[in-house]
C-alpha cells in the first residue's frame, strides 16, 4: 500500500511538473513552431498550475508551479481588460469569408462604424463586389490578390501614397495620407498554427512590416492568440500594442478562439461586430498612433519572450 501511495505521489508530481514545463515551453515559439501552438493553452495551463498549488508538495515543485502560474496569467489575463481610450484613428478589420453572400450587410456595418481605414481578409472573386460597393465612402483602395479566394485589402477615406504586398499570402500594406502625417495600414492573414505554417507566414509579414518607413497600424486574422510568439514578432517589428479588450472572434466547434485583433503604436479600445455571413466577427478599434514605451502586460510579455529566446 505504501509503495502504491509513493508511486501515485510520484506520478502526480511528474504531471504537475509537466504542466509547468508546458507553460514555459509556450514562450519559446521561435525555437520551433510547435511551442507557439502550445501557447494557445497558456491560460488554462496556468490556471491548472494555480489550482494544483493547494495540494501538499515539495518546495521546489511548489515554486516551479507558482512561477508558471504567474508567468502564464500575467501574460494573458490583462488582454481581456479594456484598452487605452486615446484615439487618433478608427480601424475596422474583417475576415469576410470567401463565400460570404451577405455583403450588403457587411458594407452597411462598415459604413455605420465610421471607420477611417478598413482592413479586409479573404477577399475573393465572389466578394470583390464589397470593395466596389464601398467605393463611395472609401475611394482609395489597395488589393493584394494572392489567389482567387485569399486576397487582402486596405480601404481608406484618405489618399493612399504607397502600397506593398508580402511574398505570398500574409500582408497587404498601404501608406495613407492623414492630416498629421502618413501612416501605414497593414491587413494581415496568417495561416493556422503548427502543424500548419503560421510561423512562415508571420515571418513574411514581419519582413514586409520591418521595411516600412513610419508608423504602422496592423489588423486582421492572425489565426493565433495575441500573446503567441508569432504575433509578438509582428508587434516588435513596428513597436505595436494590441487594442483591447481581446474577445473571441471565431468558433471552432464550440471552442471560442481569439484570432482577430488590431495593433497600433499606442494600442487602443476594441469592440466587436457581428458575423454578418462570415465565420469571423469583425473588429473595430479606436487606436493611438503615438508610441509610448512598452509597459504593463505587453512589456512583461515581451520580456518573457526575450528571456526564453
Amino acid at each position: 500500500m505504501l509503495r502504491q501511495m509513493r508511486m501515485l505521489s510520484w506520478f502526480m508530481g511528474a504531471g504537475a511538473a509537466c504542466l509547468a514545463l508546458a507553460v514555459f515551453a509556450g514562450f519559446v515559439g521561435r525555437l520551433h513552431p510547435v511551442f507557439d501552438s502550445l501557447s494557445l493553452l497558456r491560460l488554462p495551463l496556468a490556471l491548472a498550475c494555480l489550482c494544483i498549488l493547494v495540494f501538499p508538495m515539495g518546495r521546489r515543485l511548489r515554486l516551479t508551479l507558482a512561477a508558471a502560474a504567474v508567468a502564464g496569467l500575467a501574460t494573458t489575463m490583462p488582454f481581456f481588460f479594456a484598452g487605452k481610450t486615446d484615439s487618433d484613428l478608427r480601424v475596422y478589420s474583417k475576415n469576410l469569408w470567401y463565400r460570404n453572400a451577405t455583403l450588403t450587410a457587411v458594407a452597411d456595418d462598415i459604413r455605420a462604424s465610421g471607420a477611417d481605414v478598413v482592413m479586409l481578409q479573404e477577399v475573393s472573386r465572389n466578394n470583390t463586389f464589397l470593395m466596389r460597393a464601398l467605393d463611395d465612402t472609401y475611394p482609395h483602395q489597395h488589393l493584394c490578390g494572392f489567389s482567387g479566394w485569399s486576397g487582402l485589402a486596405v480601404l481608406s477615406r484618405q489618399p493612399i501614397l504607397n502600397t506593398a504586398c508580402s511574398d505570398g499570402r500574409s500582408a497587404a500594406a498601404a501608406q495613407i495620407a492623414l492630416p498629421d502625417g502618413p501612416v501605414w495600414a497593414v491587413s494581415v492573414h496568417l495561416t493556422w498554427p503548427f502543424p500548419y505554417s503560421n510561423a512562415a507566414s508571420a515571418q513574411r509579414a514581419v519582413d514586409l512590416i520591418a521595411g516600412l518607413d513610419g508608423p504602422v497600424v496592423m489588423g486582421g486574422d492572425f489565426n493565433i492568440f495575441p500573446w503567441a510568439g508569432s504575433v509578438q514578432q509582428l508587434q516588435a517589428a513596428a513597436n505595436l500594442q494590441a487594442a483591447q479588450p481581446i474577445r473571441p472572434t471565431y468558433d471552432l466547434q464550440g471552442i471560442p478562439l481569439l484570432l482577430d485583433h488590431i495593433h497600433a503604436p499606442g494600442g487602443g479600445q476594441a469592440s466587436y461586430r457581428p458575423l454578418l455571413g462570415s465565420d469571423h466577427r469583425g473588429v473595430l478599434a479606436d487606436v493611438a498612433l503615438s508610441a509610448p514605451s512598452r509597459q504593463g502586460h505587453e512589456g512583461i510579455l515581451s520580456g518573457f519572450h526575450s528571456l526564453f529566446r
